[in-house]
């Protein structure tokens, strides 16, 4: 192929790109002025973990290891310690790699009583890597500032502005209003 004929199918090329543009211009954008506009995120998404404790500050994880033995990529590491109290563990220290999750919610799932949830915080890129791993304290804080989180076994809850957790109105939940709507119509009781 010539020179001449390589230049003309790239004119040809950049001209077919430049219509394309041409056809669109006129059509409203479809994109949002983030970090100024911020994005309606569904709770059930999963994009971060968090721990969450109860209303009183005591932590809602009885440290069973279940998330720990669920988890495919083993970035979660738990220390307990026997309740000297009575029965059951104490939590004494809770690590997760975020550096290395894969985000699969596999320990969300596997917690039997919802102390590790996902929330949709998603801005929390950092520059050294080092700074993905998150300790107890760390996981507890994003738990405390989130105001929805998603848990399998309670659904979407919110905290409250005085502080108490409550479960999301049904338009919140999974499948929302459409599961509402789905039971009225088979005549089932709520």
């Amino acid at each position: 192929m010539s020179l001449f004929a390589e230049v003309w199918e790239a004119v040809k090329a950049v001209g077919a790109g430049l219509g394309a543009v041409n056809k669109r211009i006129s059509e409203p954008a479809v994109t949002e002025f983030y970090p100024y506009k911020k994005p309606e995120i569904p709770p059930v998404s999963v994009q971060f973990l968090a721990l969450i404790q109860n209303e009183d500050g005591t932590d809602r994880c009885v440290a069973c290891l279940q998330c720990e033995r669920v988890c495919p990529s083993q970035v979660i590491t738990i220390e307990r310690k026997r309740n000297p109290e009575g029965k059951g563990f104490v939590l004494e220290r809770f690590d997760l790699d975020f550096a290395n999750c894969m985000h699969c919610a596999n320990c969300v799932e596997a917690c039997p009583v919802s102390a590790i949830v996902t929330v949709g915080a998603f801005e929390h890129a950092v520059y050294d890597i080092n700074l993905l791993k998150a300790d107890k304290a760390m996981l507890d804080h994003i738990g405390h500032e989130a105001k929805t989180w998603y848990s399998p076994k309670f659904g979407v809850e919110i905290r409250t502005p005085d502080g108490r957790i409550e479960k999301a109105p049904p338009e919140m939940q999974p499948g929302g209003l459409a599961e509402l709507l789905a039971e009225g119509e088979g005549g089932e009781a709520s």
